[in-house]
């Protein structure tokens, strides 16, 4: 590639991450400054949020009978681990790409300046975004509580009811600002890959961050997926509002895996083209030097060319197998089709019985 040719791609690559990078002049996303200020350990703060759940349920009203209602246990405990747990992965996550943008640093083609602002953009967002976010997700928590349980109008009447309902629209707030995050910082990373890496076909390792940063975010949405459960403790069953949440989450964990390998599959398939026309000319070149006989004159380059050109076809697309990837969906699918599973079988039976 001539020199003229490189600093065009570099110039094409500044202009489409400059806009990504003014995210480094915006305040710190408010879960990592939170983990930032308070320096304790996720688990403190589930706990802490679980006893409150807990302790305000017994204080309105939950008892009944001298008994704990186990559907108010339940939900209580769903929602302080989600709550809990969502604050954490939060910060974690998007801490995490930073270290990632780090490792990826002698591979990629920008300038150090540039690549420093990307770094403080992963863990950045516009405070007017984020309210904007929240908003939605308040939104969305409204219509969730709409067509659950009593629904807005018997929230008057059960305290518990009313806790709870809080609860979920501060979980889907959450859920919704803590995932346009990831999706934005996946499409940073899809940029770079599309536009601002060096790609070696056969050397697919050194891009492993890619990967890392792609099925990172399944954490957080297996965690919220294996919550789901305690939500049918005590329930009469299954019911398709319960899939709400899940699918939700389901469909950003897949939002988050696609989006940042994207830009990278394509740059790693059009360099695997160009270096198979290299060697193919190169092969074509070593077979016209062949004699009256069709013997080639350097017949072991002819055998080591043809070697490589099988190696680079051979070569992923990903830098990550699709057998990892398969891997982490079928994980992703566990929660899903355990709790899913128990409520079609309970739905089942007491049809039958």
């Amino acid at each position: 590639m001539s020199e003229a040719s490189t600093k065009r791609g570099r110039n094409s690559a500044t202009d489409s991450l400059v806009p990504l990078a003014a995210r480094a002049e915006e305040a710190v996303f408010w879960p990592v400054w939170l983990r930032q200020r308070l320096a304790v350990p996720g688990l403190v703060g589930v706990t802490v949020t679980a006893a409150f759940l807990l302790a305000v349920s017994v204080a309105a009203g939950a008892w009944r009978s001298g008994a704990l209602r186990t559907e108010i246990v339940g939900e209580a405990l769903f929602f302080a681990l989600s709550l809990g747990l969502i604050m954490e992965l939060a910060a974690l996550i998007p801490r995490s790409a930073q270290d990632d943008l780090d490792v990826l640093a002698r591979e990629l083609t920008v300038d150090d300046a540039l690549r420093k602002r990307l770094h403080s953009a992963l863990v950045r967002y516009p405070a007017g975004d984020v309210a904007v976010n929240a908003a939605i997700g308040i939104a969305l928590g409204a219509v969730h509580v709409a067509l659950t349980g009593p629904g807005w109008s018997g929230l008057t009447e059960d305290p518990v009811a009313a806790l709870l309902a809080i609860a979920t629209l501060a979980l889907w707030a959450m859920m919704v600002q803590t995932g346009s995050l990831l999706v934005t910082n996946a499409r940073l990373f899809a940029t770079l890959g599309r536009t601002a890496v060096r790609v070696e076909v056969l050397s697919p390792d050194k891009l492993r961050p890619f990967a890392t940063v792609a099925l990172r975010p399944m954490l957080l949405v297996m965690v919220l997926l294996a919550a789901y459960p305690l939500m049918l403790l005590g329930s009469d069953g299954f019911g398709a509002t319960s899939a709400i949440g899940p699918v939700a989450t389901t469909l950003l964990a897949l939002a988050a895996v696609w989006v940042p390998l994207r830009g990278l599959a394509g740059r790693i398939r059009e360099a695997r083209a160009s270096r198979l026309s290299q060697l193919d000319a190169a092969i074509t070149a070593v077979l016209q030097t062949a004699d009256e006989h069709g013997a080639p004159a350097d017949p072991e380059r002819l055998e080591a060319l043809i070697a490589v050109r099988a190696r680079v076809r051979a070569a992923p697309s990903f830098p990550i197998g699709l057998g990892v990837i398969g891997r982490a969906l079928a994980y992703l699918a566990i929660p899903v089709a355990t709790w899913g599973g128990k409520g079609f079988a309970e739905g089942l039976l007491n049809h039958l019985f």
